[in-house]
Order: structure tokens, then C-alpha cells, then sequence
């Protein structure tokens, strides 16, 4: 059937609106299509330019032992974090601050210092009132040992030691410290007491580490007696390795001659000892009489402190 043209121009104008419509949807629908994919593509980009790194949540300072509570998961961009920054699996169980940090510190591997080291079954924590200490020195300072004879020599007894003081009724003892040491170490030190107590003008000092986290730990110059060198190469609690490096140390010269530990035994500690034995073992006796004393007096504050502390907990808890 034949149409006018006046209904052939009216369906062609419709088709061609229809034709117009479709192709200003398709474009729209491929301009939010090209849209989406960008700003997912963006999200993308930007997801990835963040990490996961850990802050401080406190201050520290250079020594301090640092544990995941004194860590906060961030994320920060690629940009601000530190190429080397700290990741879940470089954390370890003994961390150490290498320098002082303030809270909010983004760290990094350079910043931690991680011993994997097992505590060995000798090592025990010993408490000693008979050194000259720091005033400054706290709990947390890294510390050397050493023992000062009259004649000016000075030996370094036991190496980098972490501080802890007693606290009694909340007052930190003014001469007394613990720290952690082996077997060889306790039987070292307890030889150099013997030699300090002995004799007239020697000193058993502390000294402290000035930065701990990044200092590494001296190495003992202290000689032994031959008696106590040979306890402690019959002792099974310590380990062949201390034993050998003790007796490599002990025999041991360098090239310009200078004396072993067993020359320096005899011609300086063994010698200034020997020169008046009946006054030297009085002198010992003395000073062992009176650390001895110290360590009574120590306890007895103690365990008053603690007896003051349960009756004021019992007081509160009757007067609720």
C-alpha cells in the first residue's frame, strides 16, 4: 500500500531520531565506562603507592628494648617511607633501638637492631652492691665492668650488660644493680670482687655505653687467676666456646709484645696483691663483711616495702 510522503517523512524522521538516540546513549554509556575504568585504575594506583610500615608510639631512646606494643601499623605513600622499613616478618623477640626516636617515627631496619640470639640455660641474673656507679646511670643503661688497680691499670671485666635497679618502696637503690651473665662471666667477675676487695686503692667500677644501640661491645681484658681459669675449664655449665675463647685470651700476645693476661696476672694484680698478704685478706674480709651487710640491709628494706604495700591494699579494700 502506498504512503504519502508526508507519512514517509514523519517515520524517517523518527528512525533517524531513534539512530541519534542510540548513538548519544552508546556514547554516553562508553564515556561512563571510560570514566569508571579510570577511576578504578586511579584507586589502583593509588592503593599501591601506599605500605604498611610501623611507627613508635612513645618515645625511646638509643639502648631502650623496644617490643610490637610500642608499634603502631600506618600506612603511609612510597614516597615518605624509608626504603628499608621495618616489615612483620623482620620483627624479632630481643629489639633494641639503635639511636633515640621520637613517637611517630616511621622505622626502619637501620633504626632496630634484632638479636635472634637464644638466652643460654647459665645465664642468670645476679645482683652486686660493691661497685662505684654512675649517678645518672637507670635502669635500661648498657654498662662495662671494670676494675681499676693502684698502679693505673684498668680492665675491662665483663662487657655491655644491660642495668636493672631494685626499686624499694618505690625508691631506687642507691648501690645496688642486677644484670644478666653466664657462668664464665659470674666466675670473672666474682675473681675481679676477690682482687678489688683485696686490695688497697682498686675499684670495681660501671661505666656507661653512650649510644648502646649502635656501640658495639667491648672486649674483656680483665685476667682471671690461673685457679679460677682452671674452675672454668672444668665447669660443664659453660659453654666449649667461652672456655676456649677464655684461655685463646688469657695466653694470647700481639705482635709488638705486649703481655698476656697471665703476665699481666702475675706482674700487676697478682704482684700488687702479694706485696702485704696478711693485710690484703684482711682487707677482704672487710669489704665482704660489709657487702654482705648491704645485701641484709637491701632485703630487709624490701620485704618491708612489700609488707607496708599489702597492709595499705588491705586498708583500701576494707575502708570500700
Amino acid at each position: 500500500m502506498a504512503t504519502n510522503p508526508m507519512q514517509r517523512k514523519a517515520r524517517n524522521s523518527f528512525l533517524l531520531g531513534m539512530l541519534l538516540m542510540l548513538i548519544i546513549t552508546g556514547a554516553i554509556i562508553a564515556f561512563l565506562i571510560l570514566q569508571l575504568t579510570n577511576m578504578k585504575k586511579e584507586e589502583q594506583e593509588l592503593e599501591a603507592s601506599y605500605v604498611t610500615v610501623y611507627t613508635l608510639n612513645k618515645d625511646v631512646d638509643s639502648g631502650d628494648e623496644v617490643t610490637e606494643a610500642d608499634f603502631t601499623i600506618t600506612q603511609v605513600t612510597n614516597a615518605t617511607a624509608p626504603t628499608d622499613y621495618l616489615t612483620p616478618s623482620d620483627l624479632g623477640t630481643n629489639m633494641v633501638a639503635k639511636i633515640a626516636m621520637t613517637r611517630g617515627t616511621v622505622l626502619s631496619k637501620e633504626m632496630i637492631y634484632i638479636d635472634e640470639t637464644v638466652t643460654g640455660n647459665d645465664v642468670r641474673k645476679q645482683e652486686y652492691n660493691m661497685f662505684i656507679l654512675p649517678s645518672d646511670l637507670v635502669t635500661g643503661d648498657y654498662v662495662d665492668i671494670r676494675l681499676q688497680m693502684p698502679s693505673g691499670t684498668d680492665y675491662i671485666v665483663v662487657s655491655k650488660k644491660r642495668v636493672e635497679i631494685p626499686n624499694i618502696s618505690g625508691v631506687d637503690s642507691t648501690d645496688t644493680i642486677s644484670i644478666e651473665l653466664s657462668e664464665d662471666e659470674i666466675n670473672m667477675l666474682s675473681n675481679a670482687i676477690v682482687d678489688a676487695f683485696k686490695t688497697n686503692g682498686a675499684k670495681l667500677y660501671v661505666n656507661k655505653y653512650t649510644e648502646p644501640g649502635i656501640q658495639e661491645a667491648s672486649t674483656p681484658t680483665y685476667p682471671v687467676s690461673y685457679d679460677v681459669l682452671q674452675l672454668i675449664n672444668g665447669n660443664p655449665n659453660i659453654v666449649e666456646e667461652a672456655r676456649n675463647a677464655l684461655w685463646n685470651r688469657y695466653n694470647a700476645t700481639d705482635s709488638s709484645g705486649v703481655q698476656t693476661q697471665a703476665e699481666q696476672r702475675t706482674n700487676v694484680i697478682d704482684a700488687t696483691i702479694n706485696e702485704d698478704p696478711d693485710q690484703s685478706q684482711t682487707n677482704f674480709e672487710s669489704n665482704m663483711e660489709e657487702s654482705i651487710n648491704n645485701s641484709i640491709t637491701t632485703r630487709q628494706e624490701y620485704l618491708e616495702g612489700l609488707s607496708a604495700a599489702a597492709a595499705a591494699t588491705t586498708t583500701t579494700t576494707t575502708t570500700n
